[in-house]
């Protein structure tokens, strides 16, 4: 079909861009169009011509349009999202007059500078680590959490019981404590792994137990994925202190990791799956396959059984109307293809946005979402360099990221915190100024900082 043409020919296109404009790295533009790449390129032609076929869920979800054409909008859609957001990204280029030459040198420049960590992040560090050491101590005891992780780790449950166990027992309570321990206590923790290797805290042992209060906190969620995730993120950490390039070398180090940890995850937490092509089967449908069958859920659910909803379910727009709130969108795909309201369907952002604006939607948010991390990459990398505070919230955004890709982009800027990454930069180190040389001057024109105090 000729949709098939102009989605191979989309990815060509960002393809192209992705290698000659951003390159293979640890930016977070590179990030988010690299991913895209990989979980949405090919793998979506494979997953919808070739595996998705063979299953009788597909079948479902394609019955719910009888039209026929969700696949054929599908297409479309995600061919306009990668245009989008190399748009968005070139665009941030052009309107903060930042070139292609100097976001290279500051890669180039990350590699040769030293991680610089100024007294007042170090005294900082130790007074908030210290505070969210003991806050997050009550909170734990108070809500009885080791015993529900040691329960969960360690059951022979089945994946159902363990889906229940964590709706009954995982996170907390409190919304807020829920929402920093997905983005302010990670961020906090990779500034204690950075302080703590750069030699630069004297609370060493605050710092070693908030890092491992944050990750005791991940498997308080009772998920495979946040846990994998956060060690990933301080390997992460960890090598962002040296450089930003990604070689082959080490591209096939930090795949092997994610092997390793996703496996022991899943070994651990889904009895059912037992021996090493079992668990490669159940990775490869978990992380390759069921992020193009969210996707098909979506589109085939809206608008032939639900409407576009033009933002009627935003709970913060409801509010203001004061309108009935309706149950989210992720509920009622799931609802719709599988009979019964409980259980959820998310898919990248622009799921969601196609829910709310249809192709305006799609387009907008993919622009949007382009254009803020090539933001966030020119605040933290061409302007400050390589300081304890911006190695973290690169982390910080990398998560961002990875939450824009399963979910909405509005989840992603709240809960995944890609909205708190420049503030939390700025709030943990004395201000780096940007100070452009004069135009005549050759190599990288943006390393005059002044540290202030």
């Amino acid at each position: 079909m000729w949709t098939s043409l102009v989605f191979s020919i989309a990815i060509l296109l960002t393809t192209v861009f992705y290698l000659r404009r951003i390159g293979v790295n640890f930016t977070l533009s590179s990030l988010l169009l690299g991913l895209m790449l990989v979980l949405h390129g090919p793998l979506y032609l494979y997953y919808t011509r070739v595996w998705g076929p063979k299953t009788l869920f597909f079948e479902k979800i394609l019955s719910a349009a009888p039209d026929g054409e969700v696949i054929p909008t599908l297409d479309l859609a995600l061919a306009l999202t990668f245009c989008s957001v190399c748009i968005g990204i070139a665009l941030c280029d052009k309107v903060l007059g930042i070139s292609r030459q100097q976001i290279r040198d500051a890669i180039g420049a990350w590699n040769l500078q030293t991680v610089r960590v100024s007294r007042g992040f170090s005294e900082r560090l130790e007074i908030i680590a210290t505070i969210g050491l003991l806050t997050l101590g009550f909170f734990i005891l108070s809500e009885n959490s080791v015993p529900h992780v040691l329960t969960y780790f360690h059951t022979a449950a089945s994946e159902l019981e363990k889906i229940a166990m964590r709706r009954e027992y995982g996170g907390s309570r409190f919304y807020l404590l829920n929402l920093f321990n997905s983005n302010l206590f990670p961020f906090l923790a990779f500034c204690c792994l950075v302080a703590l290797r750069e030699r630069a805290i004297r609370l060493r042992p605050i710092a070693w137990a908030f890092i491992a209060i944050v990750l005791f906190e991940k498997a308080a969620t009772l998920s495979k994925a946040p846990l994998s995730i956060f060690i990933l993120q301080l390997t992460v950490v960890e090598y962002l202190r040296r450089s930003l390039k990604v070689r082959f070398g080490v591209a096939l180090g930090f795949a092997a990791v994610c092997l390793v940890l996703f496996g022991t995850m899943t070994a651990v937490a889904v009895r059912e799956v037992s021996g090493v092509s079992a668990t490669l089967d159940f990775l490869f449908y978990r992380v390759f396959m069921i992020v193009n069958e969210s996707l098909l859920e979506y589109f085939a659910a809206i608008p032939s059984v639900l409407p576009f909803s033009w933002g009627s379910r935003f709970s913060w727009l409801t509010s203001i109307l004061q309108a009935e709130p309706s149950p989210p969108t992720y509920v009622l795909v799931a609802a719709v293809h599988r009979g019964v309201m409980g259980s959820t369907t998310t898919a990248m952002f622009i799921a969601d946005a196609w829910a709310d604006f249809s192709w305006a939607g799609v387009f907008a948010f993919s622009f949007l979402a382009g254009f803020f991390v090539r933001w966030l990459d020119i605040e933290l990398i061409v302007k400050r360099g390589k300081t304890a505070a911006t190695i973290s919230g690169l982390a910080l955004g990398h998560y961002g990221i990875f939450i824009m890709l399963s979910t909405a982009l509005q989840t992603a800027m709240v809960t995944g915190g890609l909205i708190l990454v420049l503030p939390l930069t700025v709030a943990m180190c004395s201000a780096f100024k940007w100070r452009p040389l004069d135009q005549g001057a050759t190599g990288l024109k943006h390393l005059g900082r002044v540290e202030q105090t």
